[in-house]
This record gives C-alpha cells, sequence and structure tokens, in this order.
C-alpha cells in the first residue's frame, strides 16, 4: 500500500470507517478501478471480505461492479470503480468526525461538572 494510500486508510478509519471500508475506498480512491483478485492481492483482504465491503459500499452508491467472466468453473468476478462524488464522501466522513467531536465535548463538559 502507497504511502498516500494508507494515510488516507488511517484518516478516514479515525473517522469512523471500518478498516475494511477504509481500505477498500482508499485503494479505489488512489489506485482507480481494480477487480477482486487486484483488490485481494494489493490490499490483502480476504475475498470474502472485499465482496462484503464492497456490498455496503453499492449499497450507498458509491462504488459499481461490473462482472468479468472468468476462464473456467466457478462465479464470475467483478472489477469496481468509485462512482461517488468525492464532496459527497468527504462530507459523510466529516460529518462522522463533528459528530464524535461533539460527543466528546458533551462528555468532558459532564466530567467537568462532577468533578470541578
Amino acid at each position: 500500500m502507497a504511502d498516500g494510500e494508507a494515510e488516507l486508510r488511517d484518516c478516514l478509519q479515525q473517522l469512523g470507517a471500518k478498516r475494511v471500508e477504509a481500505t477498500l475506498l482508499a485503494t479505489l480512491i488512489v489506485r482507480g478501478p481494480m477487480g477482486t483478485q487486484d483488490i485481494v492481492e494489493h490490499t490483502r483482504l480476504r475475498q470474502p471480505e472485499v465482496s462484503v465491503g464492497m456490498r455496503m459500499l453499492r449499497d450507498r452508491e458509491w462504488v459499481e461492479a461490473e462482472a468479468v467472466p472468468r476462464k473456467g468453473k466457478g462465479r464470475p468476478m467483478h472489477r469496481y470503480r468509485l462512482v461517488a462524488d468525492a464532496g459527497g464522501v468527504r462530507k459523510h466522513y466529516e460529518g462522522s468526525g463533528r459528530t464524535a467531536i461533539a460527543s466528546y465535548e458533551k462528555a468532558i463538559q459532564v466530567l467537568s461538572k462532577h468533578l470541578p
């Protein structure tokens, strides 16, 4: 994983993204469209983790999947690409971060009230 990719992954996790979600988003943002096997090899995520994570991102309509036929038998693999508006993705995680900050500030107020 490239430095910028790792930095983005870590940032997304700090803002509330789960490990797999953050890894997949960072990979697609930095590297562009990729097939399932390439994602597995690049990220070292397991194939089921990639499938579940991509399903969640597809449900948000952030990612589209294109079936890629396999040679021989087996289920088709997929090629994924990010289709979400960058500003919308950023706002989603900024909102998560701001919610966490507000929660911490409230907890600090309660603590200060009880431990002046």
